[in-house]
């Protein structure tokens, strides 16, 4: 038996998948804040916050679905603060807001991509 078998590199990648929750919840997020359906993009940006916070393959993205979850934090609770009962999260939302919210996003599903690629 050699030792070779002990401190070789692993082959496969399976330790550096994302969950498949926390991918696709990148994905979905930011189409559904630009595409109008910004209120119910609250869950898939809970599940990727959690996922990043809580799965040790994905800790490095925590920074950046951290800053996600805290751009989409400022307009629901101004949605949820609101005086006009009739008025939706989407047509509350600032462009800028909901680019930003978009990119921050996208900027996590570009990394779960590039750490896959490799």
């Amino acid at each position: 038996m050699t030792t070779d078998s002990f401190t070789a590199p692993r082959q496969d990648k399976s330790h550096k998948i994302a969950p498949r929750y926390v991918t696709w919840s990148a994905i979905v997020a930011p189409l559904l804040v630009l595409t109008g359906w910004a209120f119910i993009a609250a869950v898939p940006i809970a599940l990727m916050l959690w996922g990043t916070w809580t799965d040790r393959r994905v800790r490095a993205l925590r920074w950046w679905s951290g800053l996600t979850a805290l751009l989409y934090a400022i307009p629901f609770m101004q949605y949820l603060l609101r005086t006009d009962p009739e008025a939706s999260m989407s047509s509350m939302l600032h462009p800028a807001m909901g680019v930003a919210i978009a990119l921050a996003a996208a900027a996590v599903v570009l990394k779960i991509f590039k750490s896959h690629r490799g």
